[in-house]
This record gives C-alpha cells, structure tokens and sequence, in this order.
C-alpha cells in the first residue's frame, strides 16, 4: 500500500512539471508483487459473483413437502468471519452434494479474493436464522433478538 501511494506522489509530481524519480528495480519489483494476486484470465470477483448466482439459482423457491426436506445454507464469507448470508433451501428439489459443494467453492474463492485485496469488514455477526416451512415452501427467517 505505502508503495501505491509512492506511485500517487510521484505521478502527481510529474504532472505538476516536478522532478520525476524512477523508482529503483527493488522498489518495482515491490510494487508489482502488491498487486492483488489473481491469475492470467481470471477475475476472481467475477467468479464469485457467478457462483453466488448458481446458487441462488439452483434453490430457487425451495420448494417441499415437509419442513424434514428444509435446510440452512450459510453462504459466502464475510472479512471478519461466517457468512455473508443464509438460505434456507430444500432438500427435494435440488441435489444437495452439488449445492454444498458450490458453496465451498464460493466460500473458497470469496475469502481468496478477500485476503488477496485487503478486504476488510464492518465485523458485525449475522444472526442464523430460524428454517420454517410456509405454503410449500422453505425459508429462513430471523430469530427475535434479545
């Protein structure tokens, strides 16, 4: 970061008709290893954002018979820790291994990116919410606070 803002000040300078100093093959090789750390063809937000859209997809309306076929899923990974957010989902209208296994590749790759980039958080927890069965359908929704 103190090597970004290095870059800044000496863009500024140069813009401003100041003295430009080259930084030195050290100093470039540094600021080329800060950079967020992805690979060749790959963007790693976009990836998570697809997964997160597989997933909503592949629950959909949750749709059941019995509250039994209801589950919470605990997606994604906030900077602080635990998930972004919960689903409730159903466990008769999608294969189940297929959904977990998507998640933890989008938990993966979510905190990948997170740690890569210096993401940080607000730190504020997520209650788990409670899994009900309505009109055919499971969801989630949230506990009374305390």
């Amino acid at each position: 970061m103190k090597y970004a803002l290095l870059a800044f000040g000496l863009t500024l300078l140069t813009g401003c008709g100041g003295p430009v100093e080259e930084p030195s093959q050290s100093e470039q090789a540094e600021l080329t290893s800060e950079q967020p750390k992805m690979e060749p063809g790959r963007d790693s937000q976009a990836e998570v954002a697809e997964l997160d859209q597989q997933i909503r997809s592949m629950i959909g309306m949750a749709y059941a018979d019995n509250l039994e076929q209801c589950k919470l899923a605990a997606v994604g990974h906030r900077p602080c820790g635990g998930p972004e957010y919960y689903m409730a989902y159903s466990t008769s209208a999608l294969d189940e291994q297929v959904l977990l296994k998507l998640i933890d590749e989008h938990r993966e790759l979510q905190t990948a990116f997170q740690q890569d980039n210096d993401i940080v958080g607000t730190c504020e927890m997520i209650s788990k919410p409670l899994v009900v069965f309505e009109g055919g359908r499971c969801l989630a929704r949230p506990t009374a606070e305390r």
